[in-house]
């Protein structure tokens, strides 16, 4: 057999392919306005399900058409799931900027995440249900939530190939249009795989469930035919609240009660577990968010950062619980905190180095009162001394015997400009270099390798915290 003939499965393969690859460059272009996504979105599964079932051999016609025709229905889900995404953004952005990944509860990032996860996976099948059925908004959300629940795994398996080819793309741009037409392609064609197999599944069982209302329906009209002969046709009369929420809690109540034990269960699990399931998630989410997020909000009463330096696990503590109970007072909603590398480092390289990017943003948070102290790469020193905010500590380089050489004397620029020529300024102390016998003691390390300053920042903490945090530090 010729693999080059155009009906040889190789080259109806490569053509799928290909068609593939068209859909996700039409759908990125037209999804560029952003409020369009929802309908290309729906236009690229309408086509890709029939490119795949055999139902459709192009691409342009169709797609456009679908869009057309799914375009106000496929928008106003796609605004509500907009709504629901940014919120998730600003969730994470709250984690990562505001609290800080060290210092939020694991329980709450692993449901944080399993939530978002499941709301990605209904973004994404929430589209394909309204591509392939005629459903209203709450039944597309209705389906596309148990679809999620029962291919949960597959769908965030796709989901991780596609995060990571935007990943790749980032990493290697020189790669960049075959990473991204061949990495989406390949979860697209994941994703409609996993789509069909599963839709097959709901529409044999939505056909079996007609086939038996259609026995039921066959059944009542011939009981109704039998009443009318007896005449008791003209004495049914139709509840006015038959359609009415009432109505209906009255209906559901009365069907329940004239099931068995099983066939209570049975209701249940079809008609309400995911709905009890999703409820209880969200009651979960909801709940413990306003109580890490409120309730359960702690006072800093003490906080350092790290510029250009790492700590362990067991300097962390040390500076962390263990200070805490040197200075904190024992009551509730206090601790003491010890950031991350503020600076943002990047690396060129093996040299780590400053991002002036970020930095911009640390003396605001110095001014806001969010640190009162740092550890500094002894290398960088001379650049973050210049924003000029730190306490005079020579007190405490002379009651720990600093030497000469690990006191660093700041004058800045203004005063050493001020100067009669040839007169040398002295300064304040303005930084302690650490030992590296404290180094091991606090688990604090430069990245550079050149040692670790010490700086106190000028706030209104009392002499005597200061006092405390030194005295651990050096004593």
């Amino acid at each position: 057999m010729n693999i080059f003939k155009f009906d040889s499965p190789v080259m109806q393969f490569m053509a799928k392919v290909a068609d593939m690859i068209i859909l996700n460059i039409l759908t990125l272009v037209l999804s560029i306005p952003i409020v369009t996504f929802g309908a290309a979105y729906t236009a690229k599964y309408y086509v890709s399900m029939k490119i795949i079932r055999g139902e459709e051999s192009t691409v342009f016609k169709p797609y456009f058409k679908a869009f057309k025709d799914n375009f106000k229905q496929a928008t106003l889900i796609w605004m509500i799931q907009l709504v629901i995404l940014v919120l998730l953004g600003i969730d994470w952005l709250w984690i990562f900027l505001v609290k800080g990944i060290g210092n939020a509860n694991e329980i709450y990032i692993i449901a944080l995440g399993l939530v978002s996860l499941f709301i990605l996976c209904i973004t994404a099948t929430v589209f394909p249900f309204i591509a392939r059925f005629e459903m209203t908004i709450k039944e597309a959300f209705k389906g596309a939530g148990l679809f999620s629940f029962l291919y949960f795994i597959k769908l965030v398996f796709i989901i991780a190939l596609e995060f990571f080819t935007i990943v790749a793309c980032m990493k290697y741009a020189a790669w960049l249009p075959a990473i991204l037409l061949f990495g989406t392609t390949t979860a697209f064609y994941f994703m409609n795989l996993t789509l069909i197999k599963g839709f097959k599944k709901l529409e044999a069982k939505v056909e079996k469930e007609e086939e038996e209302k259609a026995e039921e329906a066959k059944a009542e009209e011939a009981e109704s035919e039998e009443d009318s002969e007896s005449g008791l046709g003209d004495t049914l009369v139709i509840r006015e609240d038959e359609h009415t929420i009432k109505g209906k809690i009255e209906a559901e109540k009365q069907t329940f009660k004239s099931l068995s034990t099983k066939e209570k269960i049975t209701f249940i699990k079809d008609y309400y577990l995911l709905k009890i399931i999703l409820i209880a998630v969200a009651g979960f989410f909801i709940l413990w968010f306003l109580y890490d997020a409120f309730i359960a909000q702690k006072e800093i009463i003490y906080s350092g950062g790290l510029l250009l330096c790492t700590v362990n696990d067991e300097g962390r503590e040390y500076l962390t619980d263990d200070l805490f109970d040197k200075i904190g007072t024992k009551k509730r909603k206090q601790q003491v905190n010890l950031s991350e590398d503020l600076s943002m480092t990047f690396v060129e390289g093996q040299e780590a180095k400053p991002d002036p990017s970020q930095d911009q943003y640390l003396f605001p948070s110095i001014v806001a009162g969010y640190y009162d102290y740092f550890f500094i790469d002894a290398k960088y020193i001379d650049h973050y001394m210049d924003l000029d905010c730190f306490k005079d500590i020579s007190s405490y380089a002379d009651k720990y015997d600093i030497p000469e050489e690990d006191r660093y004397w700041y004058v800045s620029e203004s005063v050493k400009e001020s100067l009669p020529e040839g007169e040398e300024a002295t300064g304040d102390i303005e930084a302690i270099k650490l030992s590296d016998e404290v180094c091991e003691k606090i688990g604090v390390q430069s990245l550079t390798g050149e040692g670790v300053y010490v700086v106190l920042i000028m706030n209104d903490k009392t002499r005597e915290t200061d006092d405390a945090f030194m005295a651990h530090i050096f004593e």
